[in-house]
């Protein structure tokens, strides 16, 4: 086993707990750099560096295009941001979401497999759904490590079981006992000097960085029916031996646990717009048929009336089913309770 010199983390719901418990223990010499891709809304404040300084005595920055990796620091995906790995640097690119989230945990982690090959170990902390299984899995495939959350002390699981279905795990441990594998593994006798595993070519470029010009060359894989439920393209899917992945042509990807989220918030979304549809269709009928029966035309009245009461019986049909609680529980259910979600 190699000398892990780089560490990329991610998580989601409660993962930010998690990372101030793997931070406490580490040492202010640490030969590893980690680098965090933590889920976080567009408006945020952008206090992560912040609040995890105060737990560690390791400096926190938010990480800067272009900027060099530096040995016992923690870099932070900026809001609103993709942090890759790029060789011994990183980038900070603004390309297209990946499982709905800028910054996600996908892109970093394997670009940081295709820069550092063996010299890099993959965390996946507390989080919902599925992002990062697909990264994680390039890692291994790389010779790096993967390391995942145990599930059962996890805020949220989803994230952590996720990535024990798609790929071949390593190490499946509590976040208080990640410090002295952190350490253990950036330790290994057996590796070189910190920071030597960066390519020393310039890696090809990552969606998430190259955006658009997907136009021109395709994704991979076979082209489906769906659309892409952030800008409504085509959707190819790929798959591998235990993992499918949904990509449009100019960037946007999802696993299968978010594209099905996804999309059934835009199913919900159409249902609710057909509900107000039928009922201003019904309102309207009602107000037709009241002007037809003001001016003597009772036959038209009769129409409009009959037809305003079809309406709001197929709205009141449609808002019943709509109320209904789900039969078989949430996406976050099925998973969190380790089922598959296709």
């Amino acid at each position: 086993m190699s000398q892990i010199d780089l560490f990329v983390i991610g998580g989601s719901a409660g993962g930010l707990s998690a990372l101030l418990e793997l931070v406490r223990e580490l040492p202010a010499d640490l030969p590893a750099a980690l680098c965090v891709a933590i889920h976080t809304a567009p408006s945020s404040p952008g206090m992560l560096p912040r609040i995890v300084a105060h737990k560690t005595e390791l400096p926190c920055v938010y990480a800067e295009n272009n900027q060099e990796l530096t040995p016992g620091r923690i870099y932070f995906a900026p809001v609103d941001r993709h942090l890759l790995i790029s060789g011994s640097r990183m980038l900070v690119t603004h390309g297209p979401r990946e499982n709905g989230f800028r910054p996600a945990v996908d892109p970093l982690f394997r670009s940081a497999a295709r820069s550092y090959g063996p010299r890099v170990a993959g965390v996946i902390l507390s989080g919902s759904l599925g992002d990062g299984s697909y990264g994680l899995a390039a890692i291994k495939r790389g010779g790096g490590i993967a390391i995942v959350q145990n599930p059962e002390e996890a805020l949220v699981p989803s994230m952590p079981l996720s990535a024990l279905r798609g790929v071949d795990v390593d190490h499946v441990v509590n976040a208080a006992e990640m410090p002295q594998l952190l350490l253990e593994l950036a330790d290994d006798p057996k590796g070189g000097p910190g920071m030597a595993g960066g390519a020393s070519h310039e890696p090809p470029p990552d969606p998430a960085r190259q955006g658009t010009e997907l136009l021109q060359d395709p994704p991979t894989g076979k082209i489906t029916t769906l659309t892409c439920p952030e800008c409504g393209g085509t959707i190819w899917e790929e798959e591998d031996e235990r993992q499918i992945r949904f990509r449009c042509h100019v960037g946007h990807s999802y696993n299968a646990e978010s594209m099905l989220k996804y999309h059934s918030q835009q199913v919900e979304s159409a249902l609710w717009t057909a509900l107000r549809v039928l009922e201003e269709h019904a309102s309207l009928q009602q107000r037709m048929a009241d002007r037809a029966r003001s001016q003597q035309l009772a036959a038209a009245a009769e129409h409009f009336a009959r037809r305003s009461v079809e309406s709001r019986e197929h709205a009141e049909l449609l808002r019943s089913a709509l109320l209904l609680p789900p039969v078989a529980g949430s996406v976050d259910d099925l998973l969190d309770a380790g089922e598959p979600p296709i």
